[in-house]
């Protein structure tokens, strides 16, 4: 097994070789035992991981939500169109309990690939086939498309698309995979993600900060790797960099880049409420 890591994943091997089929639930049980979590609300938790670098004074630092797809009164839910253009802070308010940036844009606010907002398909959007997906269906029966379909689906309640997908059935992106995308994939930055467990019961939502003088990015493959360790099994990358920016409860978990004080106006965002009916019009008013 461990010489079969190293010709497939190279420099992952050993991560990987944990997760072989004797050892791969008490991998992921170590794994999850790592982080504090706190409790939001029943179905959704919240932790805060600071990973050392070795040689180097920063760490990478993560943040983690955990949400059960199965929690009745917790909503999943993407931002509508009226929303683009404003900053994550806007969000911060009942019932919305957790919100995390989605889709990557234009300065028009056109987002990348498919993009849909309770039933309702954005329009604008730009590059589509090669632009993998998370879709959610009103039931909350939600799926990771690493290759896009070429035409909405009409079950989709809400659905964003990513630039690199990052865990495909279990396996992560690798450093290989990173350098045929050249400095995006592989410069440590500021990066936000989402994925879904095996079961489908689980989604998870990640943001890693960076870009500070306490804690730098992370390449795509690193990111990959702890979404597996933390059970994910499909996982797509997200707008990052300045636009990264997980919020829980009405504040900001995680820090802006240190060049970058203020939010950036983004396109939309995932948000999680307890209640299923949201005054958009309020909540996107200027």
């Amino acid at each position: 097994m461990i010489a079969l890591c190293h010709s497939i994943w190279r420099s992952a091997a050993l991560a990987l070789c944990l997760w072989a089929p004797s050892h791969s639930a008490l991998a992921l049980q170590n794994a999850q035992a790592d982080l504090a979590w706190e409790q939001i609300r029943p179905g959704l938790l919240y932790a805060r991981q600071d990973i050392p670098i070795e040689g180097s004074a920063t760490v990478h630092r993560l943040h983690w939500l955990r949400l059960s797809l199965t929690q009745p009164d917790l909503h999943l839910a993407l931002t509508p169109p009226a929303c683009a253009g404003l900053r994550m802070t806007a969000l911060d308010r009942e019932p919305i309990v957790a919100s995390l940036n989605a889709s990557f844009f234009t300065k028009e606010f056109f987002t990348l690939g498919h993009t849909v907002s309770h039933g309702t398909q954005w329009t604008g959007n730009y590059r589509t086939l090669e632009s993998p997906l998370l879709a959610c269906t009103a039931d909350r029966q939600c799926e990771v498309l690493h290759q896009a379909p070429a035409q909405v689906a009409p079950e989709w309640n809400h659905a964003a698309a990513g630039v690199h997908s990052l865990v495909q059935s279990g396996a992560p992106r690798t450093a290989a995979d990173d350098a045929q995308c050249g400095k995006f994939c592989t410069t440590p930055h500021p990066r936000s993600a989402i994925g879904l467990d095996s079961s489908r019961q689980t989604m998870v939502w990640v943001a890693a900060e960076g870009r500070q003088l306490s804690a730098t990015g992370m390449p795509l493959a690193e990111l990959a790797l702890r979404m597996v360790m933390q059970g994910v099994a499909d996982a797509v990358n997200f707008d990052g960099g300045g636009s990264t920016a997980l919020h829980v409860e009405t504040a900001a978990r995680t820090r802006r880049p240190d060049n970058e004080p203020h939010a950036r106006p983004i396109a939309n965002a995932w948000i999680v409420s307890t209640r299923p009916d949201i005054d958009w019009a309020a909540v996107c008013q200027p």
